[in-house]
This record gives structure tokens, sequence and C-alpha cells, in this order.
């Protein structure tokens, strides 16, 4: 099973960083660790390298399981940040951007993303 690291990433305004994938969905920012790197700084880097957005993490949540469409299943290790800066466009996805609250809601098309974002504004320091 190969292993991720992802992050709900807000901004002082409490909106929330998503971005669309090739397929046309709206999904939190997530990748790869390299061979021996830390999971949470795995999901730094990845948001900054995915979005542009410099990020640090406030506490880890719940990892989440699934298969992709080639068939290897993945668990993904996910984080509640806090990060800033306009987001830039980068690798293969077709946008990206901060978000209110209620358009993330309307824009995340997976039960377990709405889940996630439900936990993380659970977990947010008022």
């Amino acid at each position: 099973m190969e292993l991720g690291a992802g992050g709900v990433v807000f901004n002082g305004r409490r909106e929330v960083l998503l971005l669309r994938d090739r397929m046309g969905f709206w999904v939190f920012p997530k990748g790869h660790p390299e061979p021996g790197e830390a999971l949470e700084r795995a999901a730094v880097r990845e948001v900054l390298e995915e979005t542009g957005v410099r990020a640090e993490v406030l506490l880890p949540l719940f990892p989440t399981r699934y298969v992709n469409p080639r068939g290897v299943e993945r668990e993904v290790h996910w984080f509640l940040m806090r990060g800033e800066g306009e987001p830039e466009l980068e690798g293969g996805m077709t946008g990206v951007g901060w978000f209110a609250l209620e358009e993330a809601r309307a824009l995340l098309a997976f039960p377990e993303d709405l889940r996630l974002l439900e936990v993380a504004l659970a977990r947010l320091p008022l």
C-alpha cells in the first residue's frame, strides 16, 4: 500500500484551499512523501509544491484509505494546516484557489472530503 500526506489548509479569513484535478473534481492538496520523509513534513512540502502556498501544520487529522482508478490502494495521512499566500497553479492540476466554507462544501464531490472538512473545522482554534 502506498502512503500519502495531505492537508486541509485554512487562511486567516477561514477560507479553505482546494485544487481541481484533471477529472474536474475539487480536492484537498495531497501527494507522496519522499523516502524517509516524515508525513507532517511531506504535507507541508506538497502544499507548497502543488499550490505555491506556504503552510504550517496545526495538528494531525485521521488517515483515509482508498483505491485509485489504477487499482493502487493508498493511505493518506491528513493534517489541519494554516496557510497564507496567493495560490498558483502547479503540476497536473487544472484549478486552485481559496474558497469560503459554504462554497467549498458545494464544490467538494466526495463524502470523505466533506467529512474531513467538518472534522478540520471542529478542530480549528477559535
